[in-house]
């Protein structure tokens, strides 16, 4: 396993044990997807020397991996830490599977992406490109 993966099983093992009661609906889950890559895709588009730290990045890129194996496990999609081992394969995997399963995350990508161009913002690239 990774070190990424085992960051990834670490963070959450201690969110399972921390929110059996409260677990996140849909909508919260793509929000918090939302909010991930929008934060990603501006931390790519800022020059390489006013970047954020590499562990603020990483911290970002678990939160957006959480929540997509949140709305993984929603939908019964096979998914787990282990499969991290190379988070940008891992990712897109997740991502059309949930799309195969009607979880339109491209349209809420476009939606955050409207809003964003309405609010004097750019469209900056896929995240991890």
């Amino acid at each position: 396993m990774s070190m990424y993966s085992e960051l990834l099983a670490m963070l959450l093992s201690q969110e399972d044990e921390a929110s059996k009661a409260a677990a996140s609906s849909e909508k919260d889950l793509l929000q918090e997807l939302s909010e991930c890559r929008d934060r990603l895709r501006t931390d790519q588009a800022i020059a390489p020397a006013r970047r954020p730290d590499a562990p603020s990045r990483v911290a970002t890129e678990l939160r957006y991996d959480r929540a997509l194996i949140g709305l993984c496990r929603l939908q019964g999609i096979p998914c787990g830490a282990w499969r991290f081992t190379c988070p940008q394969k891992e990712r897109r995997r997740l991502e059309a599977a949930l799309e195969a399963a009607g979880v339109d995350v491209r349209a809420h990508r476009r939606r955050d992406n409207s809003r964003r161009a309405v609010n004097g913002g750019s469209h900056e690239p896929p995240v991890g490109s």
